[in-house]
């Protein structure tokens, strides 16, 4: 059994990147990234738009969604140039993250998670399921890769076993300029390959882009 939830106050979404990286790779992180999410601490809210060109759910990751359904993570279906709305709060004590998927206009898509750094870089879902995350830096690119899934009961983290789980996770955040950036996840099983994988491009709904141009 994991150590308990810690009630202390966290660092900022910048200062978590820098500590996880090491000053070596920080470093070599993009400067427009550090600048994107720098803007995160000062403001608290930041909220960003794109299109999600490619959501791959391969016929055994849809049978994964519909069972994981109570916990609102993946969408169970497949489609192309889905509009997508992502909000960043910086809270006293964690970060809240809020996604849209509009892949069905009528009724999107929407799932939550807090992240933190206590007891480690974690990521939590609706329900309690999350995952532990180590940071990296890949050409310039942000990149999160999963160190193990966890279900929390209460105050308690249970770790869940390897083979329980639905593969490596993956998400790299690749930076076009000042103000647009690429988002890639990949969920891939050892035996099973690829389950899910997602690509889209976003930018800072402050920039100058006209919005309306963007058909929901």
């Amino acid at each position: 059994m994991d150590m308990p939830v810690s009630n202390m106050q966290s660092s900022s979404f910048i200062e978590i990147i820098r500590q996880d990286l090491g000053e070596q790779q920080w470093q070599e992180l993009d400067k427009d990234i550090i600048r994107r999410f720098t803007c995160l601490f000062r403001q608290k809210t930041l909220r960003y738009l794109g299109i999600v060109d490619w959501v791959y759910c391969s016929p055994i990751g849809k049978i994964i969604a519909t069972i994981l359904k109570p916990f609102s993570l993946l969408p169970d279906r497949c489609a192309r140039n889905s509009f997508f709305d992502f909000i960043i709060r910086q809270q006293h004590d964690r970060l809240e993250k809020q996604r849209r998927y509009y892949i069905d206009q009528s009724s999107p898509f929407t799932f939550e998670s807090i992240f933190n750094e206590r007891p480690a870089v974690y990521e939590e879902f609706s329900g309690g399921l999350g995952m532990y995350l180590k940071l990296a830096v890949k050409r310039g690119s942000l990149l999160f890769r999963g160190q193990g899934y966890f279900l929390r009961i209460r105050k308690w983290r249970i770790p869940i076993p390897a083979w329980l789980s639905v593969g490596s996770f993956e998400l790299l955040h690749r930076n076009i300029d000042d103000r647009h950036f690429q988002v890639i996840i990949r969920i891939a099983h050892p035996l099973l390959g690829t389950l899910f994988y997602q690509r889209g491009e976003f930018f800072d709904i402050r920039s100058s882009e006209n919005i309306a141009t963007i058909n929901i």
